[in-house]
């Protein structure tokens, strides 16, 4: 089942971009601005996967096992969250404490997803609006 889902949305994509390159009044940066804006999401929705990641430098890790100072942010032991989506890096602390990682990449993803998503949902309009200027 999920390999329908997955085809179904790459089905979707491809009309959606086929019909927003086919746009007659859209100018040529905004249908271009789609080909530099899926990168620059991917790399912003990566970037904050791993802001929490430990492995790289233990001792200098953005949520440490032992709080510097007992108090200061949370009390107790502390460990680091990712979510896929909405992409969001945090560590909370036991006593329900939360700190914020990547506030500004975040707010960049969104911004990028959003250049992304607006054009193709406007290439998909016109795909299905008017089919035969996708033959052209």
């Amino acid at each position: 089942m999920t390999l329908l889902a997955v085809f179904t949305g790459l089905v979707v994509g491809w009309v959606a971009l086929r019909g927003l390159l086919a746009h007659p009044l859209l100018p040529l940066w905004v249908r271009t601005s789609t080909f530099w804006t899926v990168p620059l999401t991917a790399v912003t929705w990566a970037f904050i996967m791993v802001a929490d990641d430990p492995v790289l430098f233990p001792e200098t890790a953005p949520c440490p096992r032992e709080p510097y100072l007992e108090g200061v942010l949370g009390s107790g032991k502390v460990w680091g969250v990712s979510t896929p989506f909405p992409p969001r890096a945090y560590c909370e602390w036991e006593d329900g404490t939360v700190y914020e990682l990547t506030p500004g990449a975040e707010f960049l993803f969104w911004v990028f997803f959003a250049m992304t998503v607006v054009p193709l949902a406007t290439g998909l309009w016109h795909a299905l609006r008017d089919p035969e200027s996708l033959l052209r």
